[in-house]
């Protein structure tokens, strides 16, 4: 298991040097002077000049690459051309925001897909089965953005349950207290305004998990239906073993491979920053980050982004591929 750990590690390393050169090509690659494209065609020469010798645009190519390695190496992500303000400094601010839309909204998608993929496996060809295979289709084809906004037109304008955006409000904003950057720890801390911040969470958790959750509905349900045709299981059946047991304690566990794949690429997407739907529903996270970035043209934070995404994406990957081993014990790693 170390020695396979080990070779992954190493094996992530042309991964990311990969992804380096592509983002940074990426400013590049854009028609035109670089530093006018950021600055502007009202910029003056004098100011162009000046962004030049600042990012290094004034030297060959490979200079400026292995500038831009050397700073990334070190954690040194640039600053923002929007703002002046570091650009690891803004994704530390935005990343709690993102993780914990991201997390909430992976629940959901668990704790309502799994058993409702089950279900269908198990009455398959009943109603239940049918109605997660609609389910599942409206789910995926249903588009984010208007879901999001249907949502806020029904909950938040309409029945005026839940609040339509933000993490906080403003009133409760003004008193409360950032510690850890997670608003739902950091009011268990303070013992206050837990109610208002999961009330703001509700919203875009739901619209974020619904893709997820549909995919997971329909990958539970091939996987058990696959598992429950097996040899041990009608033997499980034949000992006397409640269903209960045959289906949770044999069948499941043996089902939960690709789930858990889609389970880790699903959360490593959600990670990365769902752009539609932070900011329809105005949350600080990383997607509304890169977006506001692209329309500011402020292609640093662009890079920025895109490199933490990148890396978010292959640190998952490489810990689903090791839950495999803990969740089957056939598979050994050497």
């Amino acid at each position: 298991m170390g020695a396979y750990t080990a070779r992954r590690l190493l094996g992530l390393i042309p991964v990311l040097l990969g992804i380096s050169l592509l983002v940074f090509l990426f400013l590049h690659l854009i028609p035109g002077d670089p530093a006018v494209v950021l600055l502007g065609e009202r910029a003056t020469p004098e100011q162009v000049a000046t962004l030049r010798e600042k990012m290094g645009l004034n030297q060959p190519l490979y200079t400026q690459y292995f500038l831009f390695m050397r700073n990334l190496l070190h954690g040194d992500l640039g600053n923002s051309v929007f703002n002046l303000l570091p650009i690891r400094e803004q994704l530390a601010s935005r990343w709690p925001a993102t993780f914990e839309l991201a997390l909430s909204s992976i629940l959901i998608a668990v704790l309502v897909g799994i058993p409702l993929g089950i279900l269908a496996a198990v009455r398959k060809n009943s109603m239940a089965d049918n109605f997660s295979t609609i389910f599942s289709l409206v789910g995926v084809s249903m588009p984010v953005f208007w879901l999001g906004l249907l949502l806020i037109y029904l909950f938040a304008v309409n029945l005026q349950w839940l609040p339509p955006s933000g993490r906080i409000s403003v009133e409760a904003g003004a008193s409360f207290k950032t510690i850890t950057g997670f608003y739902l720890l950091d009011s268990i801390i303070q013992g206050r305004s837990l109610a208002e911040v999961a009330a703001h969470l509700i919203l875009p958790a739901l619209t974020l998990g619904t893709i997820p959750l549909a995919i997971l509905t329909r990958i539970t349900r091939g996987a058990m239906l696959e598992v429950l045709s097996q040899d041990y299981v009608r033997t499980a059946r034949a000992k006397g073993l409640g269903e209960r047991v045959v289906i949770w304690r044999h069948a499941l566990k043996n089902a939960l491979l690709p789930v858990v794949t889609i389970i880790g690429l699903q959360f490593g997407t959600l990670l990365g920053g769902a752009i539609l739907t932070e900011t329809i529903f105005s949350w600080p996270g990383i997607g509304s980050w890169i977006y506001e970035g692209i329309l500011n043209r402020d292609y640093p934070v662009v890079q920025g982004g895109v490199i933490f995404v990148a890396l978010v994406f292959v640190v998952v990957n490489l810990v689903v591929d090791l839950s495999y081993a803990l969740l089957d014990p056939r598979i050994q790693y050497r």
